[in-house]
């Protein structure tokens, strides 16, 4: 006979609630990582309101966006937030559904207020290169354009410096995103957006490893987020950070 505590350890482990391993990138105010290691943002906030819901425990590992995706394609990571869905994302991960937010947004190009760069349409980004965050896709034009001169970098913030120093002519990114970090950076005020935009909706997705043993869980994780949605509970976290989406409000005030 297995003495008591044993029996006690063994009970308390079969009800132990699952730890998801989520890859968290850097892309403030949605997900923000410190310099300390520590995690915070809009999308951790939502992510502790659908494990409270699901019963799990979360933690989240720190990454830039690129890494991240290759951790998740080698089956290192169970969840990752803030994705556009693409068919090649497709391949290795499945997106929860329905997306959690939906901004009508606009996909900008910055650059030096100082150069004599002007861009009123599409065409006219050919002569310049142009720094991207490394993993990201953007609108369809620019994703499958092979002769623009990208310069895939790991992150916005070291975009802005190599904008600064004059070693790339522009950066592409959501304007949203974009102009929230530059609040927080050295000589933001040299930088300027140029006339073109390309304006369509960003649908930001969750989506799981296809490799992960939540993939199991999959219909819940859907549940739980209309659940957030409906209650009102996520439209209240993404106003906190200045969002609106439409995906996000209570079921009675969609119109």
């Amino acid at each position: 006979m297995k003495p008591l505590y044993l029996l006690l350890f063994f009970s308390c482990w079969a009800f132990a609630r699952p730890t998801i391993l989520v890859a968290y990138h850097h892309s403030p105010p949605y997900s923000v990582v410190h310099a300390d290691g520590g995690a915070s943002g809009m999308d951790l906030e939502i992510l502790h309101l659908l494990a409270d819901e699901l019963d799990m425990d979360i933690r989240t590992v720190n990454c830039p966006l690129s890494r991240c995706l290759l951790m998740m394609e080698q089956s290192q990571l169970d969840l990752i937030m803030g994705l556009i869905k693409t068919p090649e994302r497709q391949s290795f991960l499945n997106f929860i559904e329905p997306p959690y937010y939906q901004l009508q947004s606009s996909y900008s190009f910055y650059k030096l207020a100082d150069r004599n760069i002007q861009i009123a349409e599409y065409e006219q980004l050919r002569p310049y290169s142009i720094g991207l965050t490394r993993g990201a896709v953007y609108f369809p034009r620019f994703n499958q354009d092979n002769e623009l001169r990208k310069v895939p970098i790991a992150t916005e913030e070291m975009q802005v410096q190599l904008l600064l120093k004059g070693r790339i002519d522009l950066v592409i990114s959501v304007d949203s995103t974009f102009e929230f970090m530059l609040t927080s950076v050295d000589g933001a005020e040299q930088i300027r957006k140029v006339d073109y935009q390309e304006h369509m909706p960003v649908q930001s997705y969750m989506a799981l490893s296809k490799a992960s043993p939540f993939n199991a869980r999959i219909e819940e994780f859907g549940i739980a987020l209309k659940k957030l949605q409906q209650q009102g509970r996520l439209h209240q976290v993404l106003l906190k950070y200045g969002i609106e989406s439409a995906t996000s409000q209570p079921k009675n005030t969609i119109k």
